[in-house]
């Protein structure tokens, strides 16, 4: 068969969600030495409808097909016919992309941009002693240009991209200011995302607001807290308020110094097995505790707001959660993509599963729709407010 007319016929298969069990049947059928040629059989009549639909396609598609992007689109379309939003393949380009994420740290300059009305970069943010701050760039730059190529005509996404790349590399950008433009040589550096960030308010308590769990996360976490405690805070509350989870390892090096030696959650496998994902030691923080909380706090979140409150640690002050009490792993694949598949649910200690319901917190105050917690004044913060009384109360 020539070789181009095998990989869309494996892209069909794909596409029809069905590739991985005929393969699997065929490979099983052959091990067996024939035992089960019905199975082969039943795979090759179902290849060749697939074959059949293949040579249409060479015959009657209008125009030329883009191999690789057919055989990408036909394997998440595989993927996607488990009806499961989070299992999902990702090209090679995409699976970086997912491991720098986890990571919480990427090789760039140092800016955090949107595209503006008319596709250019837009810088919002200059992280401190990043290579763009030092260059002198500004929140409301418009970089329009990376590395000669405009960035309208190259397209926001595939600039940005450009923009990042391996750490002490050049990268030039032309950036616009007052209708001014001027060119900026950066040599990229490892920039390391802010997941977790303390402060003191009033009254000695201390305040943690928890964006993701990342890999620099716990260290991060930990830092805040070991700085709280020594300045001598009485109380701590938690904001996981639209973080959307990530890395379970990352949680389990946050609740670690929260709770008392025990096991944390467990993980139940289709099978009916189980093992535990988190676990804690015995060294515990002895001070009342509460966890804002919101409908976009999930997965890994809500892991640690359910564990926080199911040791009595703390209580949980806000609105309902997500409901996402499923996990995921992630494997590298010989074409240098990778797939992510949940592989399990799992569980708190002394609480069932929360995926589909979310967790329900103890004081329920709800704020007005659409509000943006990362740009939420304390004063302003009903929740807070909230946490901030019956903390207090419990001190």
């Amino acid at each position: 068969m020539d070789k181009k007319i095998s990989i869309r016929s494996a892209a069909i298969i794909a596409a029809a969600s069905s590739a991985i069990t005929f393969a699997a049947a065929c490979t099983f059928a052959f091990q067996v030495c024939g035992s089960n040629m019905k199975d082969v059989k039943e795979f090759s009549d179902k290849y060749q409808r697939l074959h059949v639909v293949d040579e249409k396609i060479n015959e009657m598609y209008y125009k030329d097909v883009d191999e690789e992007s057919v055989l990408n689109s036909a394997i998440k379309g595989l993927v996607s016919g488990l009806d499961d939003k989070y299992s999902k393949y990702m090209t090679p380009e995409e699976y970086d992309q997912s491991v720098a994420n986890a990571k919480g740290s990427i090789n760039g300059v140092g800016i955090t941009a949107n595209m503006d009305d008319n596709g250019y970069i837009l810088v919002i943010e200059v992280k401190e002693d990043s290579p763009a701050a030092k260059a002198g760039i500004k929140p409301d730059d418009l970089i329009v240009s990376v590395n000669g190529k405009d960035v309208v005509e190259t397209g926001y996404q595939e600039s940005v991209k450009a923009i990042r790349g391996k750490k002490g590399t050049n990268v030039t950008v032309t950036v616009r200011r007052n209708g001014k433009d001027s060119d900026y040589t950066l040599t990229r550096q490892e920039i390391q995302e802010v997941t977790a960030s303390g402060e003191m308010l009033e009254n000695n308590i201390g305040y943690i607001r928890i964006t993701h769990y990342k890999e620099t996360t716990e260290s991060q976490f930990n830092e805040a807290l070991d700085k709280l405690v020594k300045d001598g805070a009485k109380a701590i509350v938690f904001d996981v308020r639209d973080n959307g989870g990530g890395l379970v390892s990352a949680v389990e090096g946050c609740l670690d110094p929260l709770l008392p030696k025990a096991d944390v959650a467990t993980a139940i496998y289709r099978d009916g097995s189980t093992d535990v994902i988190c676990r804690s030691d015995a060294d515990e923080l002895d001070l009342p505790m509460a966890v804002l909380v919101n409908g976009g706090t999930a997965s890994a979140a809500e892991l640690f707001a359910s564990a926080l409150r199911d040791f009595d640690k703390a209580v949980l002050i806000g609105e309902n959660t997500f409901g996402k009490g499923i996990m995921q792993d992630s494997i590298p694949l010989d074409d240098g993509g990778g797939l992510t598949v949940t592989i399990a649910k799992y569980k708190t200690a002394k609480s069932e599963c929360y995926h589909g319901v979310g967790l329900k917190p103890d004081y329920t105050v709800a704020l007005p729709k659409d509000t943006d917690i990362s740009k939420l004044e304390h004063k302003e913060d009903a929740q807070l407010k909230k946490a901030l009384s019956v903390i207090f109360d419990k001190k």
